[in-house]
Order: C-alpha cells, then structure tokens, then sequence
C-alpha cells in the first residue's frame, strides 16, 4: 500500500477505534487522531498543489514544438465528437480534461484561435461532472475570446485554467480526480510531440532529417523529470481503481525512461559534439504512450 495511503488508513481505524470507546478520555484521543487525520489530508493535498505547480503547463511542451519548426497538423488532437461520452464518468473526464487542456495549448500555440475558443467551450462539459465548473465559466470564456489575437495571452488562461482546476480539486479532496487530470495533460504532451516526430515527413535525406527532428527527440527525452512528479502525486492520493490503472500504466513508461533511454541522456549530458538523437530514439516510447492516450480517449 502507498506509504501516504497507510498513514491516512491507519489514523482512520485509530480514530474509529478511540471513538467506539468510552470515556471523556477517549473523546479528547479521538479529536487527536481526527486532527492528525486531517494533517495527513492537508499535506497530500500540498504534494498535489505543489507538482501542479511544477509540471509544464499545457501550452508548454506545444510552444517548445513549434519553436522547434513542427508543422501544425490538426489529427494529432482528440476530437470532440468523443466528449460526451466522458460526461458519464468523473474519472474519464478528469483523464480527458487534461487531454483537451494540452490540445487547446497546441491550437493556441499554432495561433489556430477560433478552434481553441471552440474546445474551451466544449470543456465546459467536462468541468462540471470533475468538479471544476468554477476553473472554465463563462468568465474564463469571455476573456479567451478577449484575448483571441494574442497567443500569449491565450496560453496563459489555459495554463491558469489547469491551476485553478488542480487547486479546486485539492479543495474539495478530490484528489484521485486531480492526479488524473494532470496525468491526461502529461500523456497528450508526449504523444503529440513523439507523434510529430514519427510523423515528419521523410522526404528529406536521412541526415537532414534527422538534424530537423534531433530537438524534437530532446523535448520528448526532457519529459522524464516531470513524469517522476506526476508519479509521486499519483503515489500518494488516495488509492482508487483509475488512480491505481494509470498509475500502473505510467510506471511502463517509466521503465522505458530508466532503461533504453537512461543511455541516451548519459550521452545528452556527456555530448563532444558528435552524438545525434535519431527518430528511432522514441520508437518504444511512443508506442506506449500512443496505447496509454487510446486507452484514455476511447
């Protein structure tokens, strides 16, 4: 059992055990194993807010690829023709929150506005069976629609959307929902980014190519340092059936991180000059992120 879950177990069966008991004694344990209870509570809701904070928000890992010369193409983003289907699940639209959250940072980064605008409507949706419907009212509407030509501004309201929607959620201890919804974000993130790179066109000679994709290979690489914060929040929220699939599910993707490319950042930090990151780099990695996205949007 995760080591935050067992403390926040044990301080309930304490607290169940000194409330069945008799005695004004027992009474003033009981409110002391409650208050370490709520203690316990408060700091797996910190852990959340701080790797909230920490991981890349949606519109970054898009900004980083288009920086980086990636062409836009519009069927790499999930489709809303999908979305109510999610409306019947918390746990489906929290995954699907994060998934559109990073597919609205990519519209924005591409400056593609009017179908940004069209899925930050639709993730109203979404926001209410989550719990989130305060982090994308109407409000938060009328000033992405504001803001419409300036991709700065944009960026930012989502970015800001995925904050309020992490800290709404700590609130009202749902933190299975919050872990979820930043775990959709971090698997959209890598999948676009690893699907350009599959993707690029292969009309170039072989060395070029590969010259083009090398930083679009390193952003991918770069993402194992935040997968690690999302698997400590998803360590240490309360055990559910979705926390504990997806967290089985990131943990494969963490095995590719430590073995195969373990080697391949050793030589990234050691790099003389002549070490070339190659397309074939990802194959494994975003074979499994692809069945993991799939799995999520179905």
């Amino acid at each position: 059992m995760k080591f935050n879950q067992l403390k926040l177990v044990s301080l309930a069966l304490s607290a169940a055990v000194l409330v069945s008991s008799c005695g004004g004694g027992s009474q003033e344990k009981s409110s002391d194993a409650s208050s370490e209870f709520d203690a316990a509570k408060e700091q797996v809701a910190a852990d959340v807010s701080k790797v909230l904070k920490d991981l890349p928000p949606p519109s970054e890992v898009p900004y980083l690829l288009m920086s980086a010369g990636a062409e836009f193409d519009p069927t790499i983003i999930n489709s809303l023709d999908k979305l109510e289907s999610y409306q019947t699940n918390e746990s489906k639209a929290a995954l699907n929150l994060g998934v559109y959250a990073t597919d609205i940072g990519y519209l924005t980064s591409y400056e593609k506005s009017e179908l940004a605008l069209d899925y930050m409507g639709e993730c109203q949706k979404l926001a209410a069976p989550v719990g989130v419907s305060g982090a994308i009212d109407y409000g938060m509407i009328a000033r992405f629609e504001a803001n419409m030509e300036n991709r700065d501004s944009l960026s930012s309201i989502i970015n800001e959307v995925m904050q309020k929607s992490g800290a709404r959620l700590s609130e009202l201890d749902e933190l299975n929902s919050a872990a979820l919804l930043l775990a959709g974000s971090w698997i959209e993130g890598v999948y676009i980014s690893s699907t350009i790179v599959n993707t690029y066109p292969d009309d170039l000679p072989e060395e070029s190519r590969t010259l083009i994709l090398e930083p679009l290979v390193k952003i991918v690489i770069d993402q194992k340092v935040s997968l690690n914060d999302l698997l400590q929040v998803m360590n240490d929220v309360p055990e559910s059936e979705e926390v504990n699939n997806m967290l089985a599910e990131l943990e494969k993707v963490k095995a590719i991180y430590d073995g195969e490319l373990a080697e391949v950042e050793k030589q990234i930090a050691e790099n003389t000059g002549s070490f070339v990151l190659t397309p074939s780099t990802l194959d494994n990695l975003s074979a499994e992120v692809s069945r993991i996205r799939a799995s999520i949007i179905e």
